[in-house]
């Protein structure tokens, strides 16, 4: 099957999507399918990017301070829509696979779909939401009157990531969409081979690490406050934060409580580095606030470190299997500093702990989120489709 993945992230970009993008490409065609991606640049080009064939459509990039580092715009140049078609056209694709639905991309890839008529399915990776009520009532109707009049109506499936992303599409743009939503899980971010040979011996490395962009929705702040808990405990423990900061209240609040020396903002690193911090951290938190909660890839890349790690994630979130508290991973729903803490504690005083759950969390991403899996998930969505539009 020829199949078109467009994304408006793609590597060197260092996005969650940017990597989903990437890594299910790769794992597609290693199941036998051709493969060609269609992403976004400053210039336009098509090059062979790790035996991919990766074509960059001109975009004018809008960095929007504290919100989207990364946005950019194709779909106000008419030339797009049409160059996308002709790709698509010229490499006669069977199907053409969106990933995420609220870039302007979305309209052009509908358009090259129709044009050579293939299946279009959109995978939805994100939740627009927001803290603050009237911003996130404005983000819905956004979403449900651009993508559900201009991107939803054109697409033959949509695949949910995760259970919250699936009711977050219930929620925002109803039943039309529910009704032609599947479930398909996403895997680790890059060679999971290579993460599976880091042997840690758990032992205690006095560092909690949270990984991700600081922004409202993963604002760190009452991990601050619960490492501040902590802190007269643990001399010697320090915390870590790695991730681009777009809201600047936890690292304020950091040198408020006088723990500016044992609380560091690294900012935005390299994916290698940001594995050897995980490689040197007891544990990694994680935790987004918001109606809609996930598992985010440094969450996943830390479980298949062998990293123990304590998130706020349903335990039904993948929806095909269940997370057990305790044995994949600790789960704290409660974002009060005092509860936190208590859940850190047992994992900074106890080796055996660290094991049981690093261990645990490892077992678990294997056999559920690996890329193999995920693509022939993916790969027999996409055959019924196509092979019920030849029926037609």
């Amino acid at each position: 099957m020829n199949i078109l993945l467009v994304g408006g992230m793609f590597p060197p970009m260092r996005t969650g999507t940017a990597f989903y993008t990437q890594s299910l490409a790769a794992e597609l065609q290693r199941q036998g399918h051709v493969v060609e991606v269609v992403t976004l640049g400053s210039t336009l080009s098509s090059t062979k990017e790790d035996e991919l064939t990766v074509h960059r459509l001109p975009a004018w990039r809008l960095p929007l301070a504290g919100f989207f580092k990364h946005y950019q715009l194709c779909a106000f140049n008419p030339l797009n829509w049409w160059r996308l078609a002709r790709i698509a056209r010229k490499f006669e694709a069977d199907a053409v696979l969106l990933v995420n639905h609220y870039l302007d991309i979305a309209l052009p890839a509908a358009f090259a779909a129709w044009c050579v008529k293939a299946p279009l399915v959109c995978s939805v990776g994100t939740q627009l939401q927001s803290l603050n009520p009237r911003r996130d009532r404005i983000l819905n109707r956004l979403d449900r009157w651009i993508c559900g009049h201009a991107v939803f109506p054109f697409c033959d499936a949509v695949v949910a990531w995760d259970t919250q992303i699936r009711q977050y599409l219930a929620d925002v743009q109803g039943e039309r969409v529910l009704r032609k939503t599947a479930i398909v899980n996403y895997g680790v971010a890059g060679d999971s081979m290579a993460l599976l040979a880091h042997e840690s011996d758990h032992r205690a490395r006095n560092v909690i690490l949270g990984v991700g962009a600081v922004s409202e929705q993963r604002s760190f702040v009452p991990l601050v406050k619960a490492f501040a808990l902590l802190a007269p405990d643990f001399p010697a423990l320090r915390l870590r934060i790695v991730g681009h900061v777009y809201y600047d209240e936890a690292r304020r609040l950091a040198h408020s409580l006088g723990l500016g020396e044992r609380v560091e903002f690294l900012g935005e690193c390299p994916h290698e580095e940001v594995l050897a911090h995980m490689k040197a951290a007891d544990l990694l938190y994680s935790s987004l606030t918001g109606r809609y909660v996930g598992m985010g890839t440094a969450t996943i890349e830390a479980m298949l470190l062998a990293v123990p790690t304590v998130v706020n994630t349903p335990l039904d979130l993948l929806g095909t299997a269940t997370l057990i508290d305790g044995e994949h991973l600790v789960q704290c729903i409660d974002n009060t500093p005092e509860v936190i803490a208590e859940r850190l504690r047992p994992l900074l005083t106890d080796e055996t702990h660290r094991r049981r759950v690093g261990l645990g969390g490892r077992r678990f991403v294997q056999e559920h989120m690996n890329w193999p899996k995920v693509a022939r998930d993916m790969s027999a969505l996409l055959t019924r489709l196509v092979d019920g539009r030849a029926a037609r």
